[in-house]
């Protein structure tokens, strides 16, 4: 099984894979790309159905999922005392006991998964630093039948700590790749170097005014980036010399990030994020204080301003305000807090969620492109060097998984291109 991930847009088990499919099948090993929930967080039920698989992951990955797994149960059971009417998925306990069979392998190195003797066949399997995030890696799967690549998520270029995927160097029967990019041509026209320009003038827009910037992020990848990147701009005066103010579990993830530093790849060995001049937000409440009262940065979770979190309340202070920004950074939900604010015009009453007051926006509000997902062009690449006679497409919407379907199709007319169904079998 390749990863046990739960769906973003969904909550309690209609999030879940559908695992009874695989009922009467062996599942000897599962294999989780990275951390991210959509990829992680249904492993504790993955080995409730299937209780005797191993779980291997990269070393990176064995560090992070039970701290990102314990902190699933502490979100699902705050749901639910705030009157959601689903149970939590699993407990700590469950997490403290399925913690125990992951392994953490090192990746480009090639390990066994088991034996089918049934088939008088080894299985053998190996990581490939996929970018994306720390720990993320592509999956690589060989028997004496063929050869199988899972991407996972992953980035081919660089990003502020994390360098750019590694993928094999050989060619690969079937190709299990993400779209997630696939349905936007402006990724591909955009460059690292001129997003960082805009966004260091934006910073200097608000600042200039006495304003703070109110950037929300995923605790887990984006966080991390986004520290390292303030810093990097501040040192070199490319943004005013202000507080920078962070909170939240991200924290908890910059640890990890620091703790790992000695075996994974980065694009600086020496940074660690704890050493960084990054200041707490001071405690009590987050809408008054220091971060507000002068020129400031303020990162925070949660990246898509769910409701109540540190993001979504000093959102609901600073729209009102025409000193501060608020600037997005990565993906959002159309269905989240976030997004409303994202797409809101100035002068406009905006109700942030269904019991929330309407505020009249005021603030500067814009979005910048860090990705950390391969654009298409480099996916199209990926598919050109690896000559698979299959590619499976997934983790992409509908239009995305379309467009590149056509576009393999058109460039590689031999290759046969599948986008994945729940509920399908495709065979190979």
């Amino acid at each position: 099984m390749l990863d046990a991930g739960v769906h973003p847009r969904k909550e309690g088990p209609e999030s879940v894979p559908a695992f009874h499919m695989a009922r009467g099948r062996d599942i000897d090993a599962i294999l989780v790309t990275h951390c991210h929930l959509d990829h992680l967080g249904a492993l504790p039920i993955a080995l409730a159905h299937f209780p005797h698989a191993s779980v291997f992951m990269s070393e990176a990955s064995s560090v992070l999922a039970p701290v990102m797994l314990h902190h699933t149960v502490k979100v699902m059971h705050r749901m639910q005392s705030e009157g959601a009417p689903i149970s939590p998925l699993y407990t700590h306990d469950h997490v403290d006991t399925v913690s125990h069979v992951f392994q953490g392998m090192k990746t480009d190195r090639t390990f066994p998964i088991f034996n089918l003797d049934k088939w008088t066949t080894e299985l053998t399997a190996r990581f490939y630093d996929a970018g994306h995030i720390l720990g993320a890696a592509g999956i690589w799967v060989e028997s004496l039948q063929g050869t199988v690549f899972y991407t996972g998520d992953t980035s081919a270029h660089d990003q502020e700590i994390i360098p750019g995927a590694v993928y094999p160097k050989h060619p690969v029967d079937v190709l299990i790749m993400e779209t997630t990019l696939g349905a936007s041509p402006s990724a591909e026209e955009r460059t690292r170097k001129g997003e960082e320009h805009q966004f260091a003038r934006a910073i200097q827009t608000v600042i200039d005014r006495d304003g703070s910037v109110l950037i929300p992020a995923f605790s887990l990848g984006r966080t991390q980036e986004m520290l390292a990147l303030l810093h990097r701009l501040r040192e070199k005066e490319h943004i005013p010399d202000v507080d920078i103010y962070t909170a939240g579990f991200g924290g908890s993830i910059s640890h990890l990030y620091d703790r790992t530093a000695r075996y994974t790849r980065r694009r600086d060995p020496s940074l660690r994020l704890r050493s960084l001049d990054v200041l707490p937000l001071p405690p009590g409440n987050i809408t008054r204080g220091p971060h507000l009262r002068h020129p400031s940065i303020i990162l925070v979770s949660s990246g898509m301003m769910a409701p109540g979190t540190m993001s979504y309340r000093l959102a609901e202070t600073m729209l009102t305000s025409e000193r501060h920004g608020i600037f997005f950074v990565g993906y959002v939900d159309p269905d989240m807090p976030g997004y409303r604010v994202l797409t809101a015009e100035k002068g406009q009453s905006l109700q942030l969620s269904p019991n929330a007051p309407e505020i009249s926006v005021r603030c500067q509000i814009q979005r910048f492109h860090f990705s950390a997902h391969s654009n298409r062009h480099h996916l199209l690449n990926l598919v050109s060097r690896l000559t698979p006679r299959l590619v499976i497409l997934v983790h992409g919407e509908r239009g995305a998984a379309g467009w590149m379907r056509e576009t393999i199709k058109m460039h590689n007319p031999n290759t046969d291109v599948v986008i994945a169904e729940k509920g399908t079998e495709i065979e190979f």
